[in-house]
């Protein structure tokens, strides 16, 4: 699924940036340039939008992570050219995502990271030398081929947890989070975390 290259390039879908777990989880990973993450102001305003409709209570702590990531990931920005890829794409699931293509056509990426894999037919990601997974899959397979490096930024990511939960309960709270494959990766590695 993943080159061994650690620049490899994926574009992150609003569904994935959001809920966040799976957000920091990312953002963490590529921190860490375990891989090169991308996205476009269509993609941080549809995952910001739906947040603050689903938590309108958070709004202020949702805006206050839209502007960080805004500030901290300036080089993650697919900032103009993909939108003359759009017409090119023949998304029929669901013709409001050929955006994501589109990015990723632009950005020259070889992955696109979303938990709505129906809304991208791998036969149309194949005419644009394309992949798909969810965030589980994503992870996961970032685990398996970077795991000293994927293991420690897991590990921080579990210490800045409020309450630091032990390695079951976190492993237990990524199952709950839609993570499963991701813990049961971890569970071959339970005491590094």
């Amino acid at each position: 699924m993943l080159p061994s290259a650690n620049r490899y390039t994926a574009v992150l879908d609003a569904c994935v940036l959001f809920p966040n777990m799976k957000r920091d989880l990312l953002l963490s990973f590529f921190e860490a340039d375990l891989y090169r993450a991308r996205w476009t102001k269509a993609i941080q305003q549809e995952w910001l939008t739906n947040a603050i409709d689903k938590y309108p209570d958070k709004e202020a702590n949702l805006r206050r992570t839209d502007k960080l990531m805004r500030e901290h990931f300036d080089d993650a920005w697919v900032e103009e050219g993909y939108e003359r890829y759009i017409d090119l794409i023949p998304l029929t699931t669901d013709r409001d995502d050929r955006h994501v293509v589109a990015a990723a056509i632009e950005c020259k990426a070889q992955y696109i990271v979303t938990d709505n894999i129906k809304h991208f037919p791998n036969d149309i990601l194949a005419d644009f030398d394309l992949e798909r997974g969810t965030c589980d899959q994503f992870l996961a397979s970032t685990l398996e081929h970077y795991p000293t490096k994927a293991l420690e930024v897991i590990r921080n990511h579990r210490a800045r947890l409020r309450g630091k939960p032990s390695e079951a309960a976190y492993r237990m709270m990524l199952v709950a989070k839609g993570l499963p494959r991701l813990s049961a990766h971890l569970k071959l590695h339970i005491h590094a975390i």
